[in-house]
């Protein structure tokens, strides 16, 4: 078939192969190359490559019309893909030869690398960038003091000890994001439990979890926590605590195969990178030259105009020569064997010789098992960390929520009633806020029908209408209102984002308001920033807007200065609060114990369990400025006659401010509350970017939660109710809210 395809295709009308690409760390310069030289190759085929960070989303809109690209890396759930016959298996062409002839295309890969997409008996995805979990160790700093890697965890422990009385802290870790202590806990239970009791355990296999050899590697990973990681590690992101390490700080970080490159340009010159296998237990069942690993997959879909010659340009680009290009261009790993000799920098070397010579390899696919699950481990993780849940506690509480996700995943209509009270005051307030806003409105269109129309009133024709209103509402009707009516119907559906869809009625509402804690708990997390904030934003604002109105000192530089975060945007302002609140040298902590509060040296204010409270001081900094400006402007349309008159008849300032003030920009008022519910209820940006897209249960937000429900466990059908409810609750409540406070405009 390639043959024929090629042997066809004339010069002039090249067989177009579409090649869609995350851009991620690795960017897109090398995969251009690649697509160039194969088409050198192949003058026959042209390689339509292009990429971006949100591949995903264009891909998945083309695999839902049918309409699929050849070959792709895209964030998708390709086990979904694979169950439903998209994906093309490549046993036939891995026995192939590969693209230098010398051998089987299986055989140029790493050993264990293709098991990842193993379905059947059959292989799916093509490897390439290769990712080995490892501990990094700063080389210079274990020369000079005579530190040797270690191999298990008692020898690992006793280096630590060593590390530690030399007055260096052992470990950086990346605390905000838990995930990265997820393969130093799935390394601690392989090598105690066992390569199929590792797997069993992603399959959720009854006592999985709880059992003795789990709570060891739980208690290997909390001891390792509590005593060896640097103060305030729980509130650091991936790049502050990878610069701790490279700045000295701390002697070694858990991290994956991609630190370098992530890491590009902020490594000290001179700093000599080392790495070793993470600990296994001595005389434990998994196989002690096992290393956990990863790799970024490539899958040619089955049903795209050329699946062949997608195969074929895999074949190229997964060469030695070309994957090699690959490594020494990034300085990363590769999944192909000997394409790594001389073409990385001394600094992998050490993981190089890892992964060349592991006996074996173990891990899981994205997507791989019960996507669901992944929350409640992300969970345990942090407070096993945190020391907030003993080893034992964690292994309970993991074991109960495997038995419900399996439960759910073998009887997908039955709901666990777990709620009777909350969904019932739910309920009854937004029928509450619905009576009384249909009520209104129709109060309020009779009292327009029973008012005489004015005389000057210009009523413009029908052609008009058409010309000036029909462009806009056509656009509206197409980009919003048709989107919001589909999802109103997807809520009834049970759907992936990819499969077919199998009609479920009122399910997914009926599950979440009376058996899901999740979205209880995001739903409190909104009505906290929803209250607590507006009680410190609102009073604030009020102060310096009457503040600046009574002409202080400096009013207009304090115009400026508190309206300057509105200029930034959110996303800008969250990292520079990150900056602001990092516990090793940010400025809030060196403020703190300059001013002699010493408990705050290494405070993680942007831990997860602290995060709530972090983000009053963030809110009030970025609102206030607009609210300020915008309680402003209303109190410099007053007369100051009016003010002139309550001062000659004796009205102190604070009384002027109840009795003057408050009432005539009361509308004002109204409309700012309005605004900081509507900012409340729909939340997300902050605590998303805040909990690199993956917030503990206990810090989701109602935003956070429906992007996770539809992209990281692929529930569609739940997310699309999710923002139902949402609407519902943010349309009702404001509508309601405004019309409660509205009152009689005062004249003036």
């Amino acid at each position: 078939m390639l043959t024929l395809l090629l042997g066809q295709a004339p010069a002039q009308a090249a067989t177009r192969v579409e090649v869609p690409i995350f851009e991620g760390g690795a960017g897109l310069d090398f995969f251009f190359l690649a697509a160039r030289e194969y088409e050198k190759v192949r003058p026959a085929v042209q390689v339509d490559l292009y990429g971006d960070p949100r591949i995903a989303d264009k891909v998945r809109v083309r695999i839902l019309e049918g309409t699929f690209p050849e070959v792709s890396n895209a964030g998708l759930n390709y086990w979904a893909l694979i169950r439903n016959g998209e994906i093309l298996p490549l046993d036939d062409f891995l026995d192939g030869p590969s693209w230098g002839g010398d051998r089987t295309w299986r055989e140029s890969f790493l050993p264990g690398s293709l098991d990842r997409y193993e379905y059947e008996g059959q292989v799916y995805g093509i490897p390439f960038l290769y990712s080995v979990y490892a501990v990094w160790y700063n080389k210079n700093m274990f020369a000079a003091h005579g530190w040797a890697p270690p191999r298990t965890w008692d020898e690992f422990f006793a280096l630590c000890e060593q590390i530690r009385a030399a007055g260096i802290w052992p470990l950086a870790f990346q605390g905000r994001y838990p995930g990265y202590i997820g393969g130093v806990t799935d390394n601690a239970y392989y090598h105690l439990a066992g390569r199929q009791r590792f797997y069993e355990q992603k399959e959720l296999v009854p006592g999985s979890f709880a059992n003795p050899e789990y709570e060891a590697a739980l208690g290997l990973i909390q001891r390792t926590a509590q005593e060896y990681f640097q103060p305030g590690a729980l509130g650091m992101s991936h790049t502050e605590a990878q610069l701790e390490f490279f700045l000295g700080h701390t002697a070694m970080v858990f991290c994956g195969s991609w630190l370098k490159s992530e890491m590009m340009g902020k490594i000290p010159d001179g700093f000599r990178l080392g790495a070793f296998n993470l600990p296994v237990v001595e005389g434990g069942a998994g196989e002690p030259g096992a290393i956990y690993t990863g790799a970024g997959y490539y899958f040619v879909f089955k049903n795209s105009a050329h699946p062949e010659l997608g195969v074929d340009f895999l074949r190229f680009m997964t060469s030695p020569a070309m994957a090699g290009t690959f490594a020494e261009m990034r300085d990363v790993l590769v999944a192909v064997s000997g394409a790594m000799e001389g073409r990385t920098s001394e600094d992998l070397q050490d993981l190089v010789g890892l992964a060349q010579q592991a006996s074996t390899t173990y891990g899981t696919a994205p997507g791989e098992g019960f996507p669901e699950m992944d929350q409640f481990l992300n969970d345990v993780r942090f407070k096993i960390v945190n020391g907030q849940m003993t080893p034992a506690e964690g292994a309970q509480e993991l074991e109960s929520a495997a038995e419900a996700v399996r439960n759910r995943s073998q009887h997908p209509d039955q709901v666990t009633i777990r709620h009777l009270w909350k969904p019932a005051l739910l309920l009854g307030l937004l029928a509450l806020a619905m009576g009384y806003w249909f009520y209104t409105t129709a109060r309020q269109w009779r009292q327009r029908q029973a008012a005489p129309r004015p005389t000057s009133t210009v009523r413009l024709p029908w052609t008009g209408v058409v010309f000036f209103v029909g462009p806009a509402a056509a656009f509206y009707t197409l980009f919003v209102v048709v989107p919001s009516i589909k999802s109103f119907v997807w809520s009834a559906m049970r759907w992936d984002g990819l499969t077919e869809m199998a009609f479920v009625g009122l399910l997914h509402f009926y599950r979440l308001l009376f058996e899901s804690d999740e979205f209880w708990i995001a739903l409190s997390n909104n009505l906290f920033i929803m209250f607590v904030i507006p009680l410190c934003v609102l009073p604030l604002s009020l102060f310096l807007a009457v503040c600046i109105s009574r002409e202080v000192v400096g009013a207009k530089l304090f115009r400026i200065v508190f309206f300057f975060p509105n200029i930034l945007g959110g996303v800008a302002a969250t990292l520079l609060w990150m900056h602001l609140y990092n516990p090793q040298g940010g400025p809030i902590n060196t403020v703190l114990v300059a001013l002699g509060l010493e408990g705050f040296a290494g405070f993680a204010w942007l831990a997860q369990d602290n995060l709530y409270w972090a983000l009053i001081p963030m809110s009030i900094w970025g609102a206030a400025g607009f609210n300020m400006v915008l309680f402003l402007a209303a109190m410099e349309s007053i007369p100051q006659s009016m003010y002139e008159a309550a001062d000659i008849d004796g009205a102190s300032a604070w009384r002027q401010f109840w009795s003057i003030t408050v009432p005539l920009i009361w509308e004002v008022l109204s409309i700012a509350i309005v605004f900081m519910i509507i900012g409340g209820m729909k939340a997300f940006e902050v605590i998303w970017l805040l909990t690199n897209q993956r917030p503990t249960t206990d810090n989701h937000v109602i935003g956070t939660r429906m992007v996770q429900a539809m992209f990281t466990e692929f529930k569609v059908g739940e997310a699309t109710a999710i923002a139902v409810l949402l609407f519902l609750i943010v349309f009702f409540g404001t509508t309601a809210t405004l019309r409660a406070m509205k009152r009689e405009a005062v004249e003036f």
